[in-house]
């Protein structure tokens, strides 16, 4: 299934927009009920799974849904793209370079298994740096992968 990602703003698909900053509970009458809920911190947020846990919904403690993380990569059923590319179908390196070209700050500190680009809070991340395509991908609200 084919989603589009739009950076700090929300992901789509078929007739349905699920935004960040978006209540739990509109989110649940979009997609429906969860498969699953884990809490976080104590309770203090917590993450929805769908699509048979192939896409991860994290929301803060006021109900505010402030992660997206797409979960299964390329053997998965969901098909995030960026950019007009297909994140999980394109050759890892490649796809850096198209993300560097939209984000220059780039946190490569774990380079080769995982890259955050901060501007506009995506995160990659490969189990190891033989994989040719990446294995996750999660888009954040603003500042997200920017620690203090």
């Amino acid at each position: 299934m084919r989603i589009e990602v739009f950076p700090l703003e929300k992901i789509k698909f078929d007739d349905k927009e699920i935004l960040l900053g978006m209540k739990a509970d509109k989110v649940q009458e979009l997609l429906g009920k969860p498969d699953r809920i884990f809490e976080n911190y104590g309770g203090e947020s917590y993450r929805y799974f769908y699509f048979n846990s192939e896409l991860g919904l994290d929301f803060d403690k006021d109900g505010k849904l402030e992660f997206i993380e797409f979960l299964a990569g390329i053997e998965g059923i969901l098909r995030p793209y960026i950019y007009g590319i297909s994140v999980f179908e394109t050759d890892a390196d490649e796809l850096i370079e198209i993300m560097t070209v939209h984000d220059n700050e780039v946190d490569d500190s774990e380079a080769d298994f995982c890259y955050s680009f901060l501007n506009s809070s995506i995160g990659l991340w490969r189990e190891n740096d033989e994989e040719k395509h990446w294995n996750t991908l999660g888009i954040g609200m603003k500042d997200y992968y920017k620690y203090e």
